[in-house]
């Protein structure tokens, strides 16, 4: 288990750094700009190597049973309405609710985020074979839910460190102390959703809806905004692992009568 964490991240970082970390040299000299075709390759590129390595490393160290279950579990839109309907739901709050506290603010027409949805699958959405596809579920054959989407939570934001040093990003202008407790509050939403469906697919979909949602409410990003939006995800995920541990001691009960 061990030996595959630190393969799995040691290539999605080492891969992800040396694209992002080398748009991020061209940008400070001035070679490229953030935006042009080429710098938009780079970033894509660093963005999917989380989905990339795991697929490769999959195929390369499972079963075919195995890999051929991981990739439906990928592609598979199978599920029920109320889970769509709960996981778009769910996106909306996380990136509306700030603007009640005056954490975000309403810059676009909601239409948009439909329009860039699609295009927020592969720029960030993606990431989730890796992370809730993989890592989530592995680290929890040792640890709890709990402090499983911690670490995924802490490893994610610190993943995405190097688009700090690119000019032109939208980190530049993100306290990151705000992205680290925004990505925790995420992760915790994200196990809810896949705890619940197995579906790597709505966690795909969720990510990208979440992307899509911060061009419509633009955070302003400080510190106590991201502990309030931590504090919702805390809610949400705490209501469902009571509800989840209910139904399992239901289900214990049943079975010994």
């Amino acid at each position: 288990m061990w030996k595959e964490i630190r393969r799995f991240l040691f290539y999605t970082f080492v891969s992800s750094w040396i694209l992002w970390g080398g748009l991020a040299v061209l940008t400070q000299l001035n070679v490229i700009k953030f935006g042009t075709a080429f710098s938009m390759i780079l970033f894509i590129m660093g963005g999917v190597t989380p989905a990339v390595c795991e697929v490769w490393l999959k195929q390369k160290y499972s079963s075919k049973e195995e890999f051929q279950s991981f990739i439906n579990s990928i592609k598979n839109p199978r599920h029920p309405l109320s889970w769509y309907l709960f996981t778009i739901g769910l996106a909306f709050a996380a990136c509306f609710l700030p603007t009640l506290w005056g954490g975000a603010s309403t810059e676009n027409p909601l239409y948009l985020a439909l329009l860039l949805f699609p295009i927020m699958i592969i720029g960030g959405g993606l990431e989730e074979i890796g992370w809730r596809g993989y890592l989530q579920p592995t680290l929890e054959k040792k640890w709890s839910s709990f402090t499983s989407t911690l670490i995924v939570g802490g490893i994610w934001a610190i993943w995405h460190l190097p688009l700090w040093f690119v000019v032109g990003s939208n980190q530049m202008s993100m306290n990151f102390l705000w992205f680290t407790l925004s990505a925790l509050a995420l992760s915790f939403l994200l196990t809810v959703i896949y705890t619940s469906t197995k579906s790597i697919f709505l966690c795909i979909i969720f990510h990208a809806l979440i992307n899509s949602f911060w061009v419509v409410y633009i955070p302003d990003t400080h510190v106590a905004s991201g502990l309030f939006t931590l504090l919702f995800a805390l809610f949400i995920f705490t209501v469902f692992e009571l509800y989840r541990k209910k139904n399992n001691i239901k289900g214990k009960n049943s079975l010994q009568k």
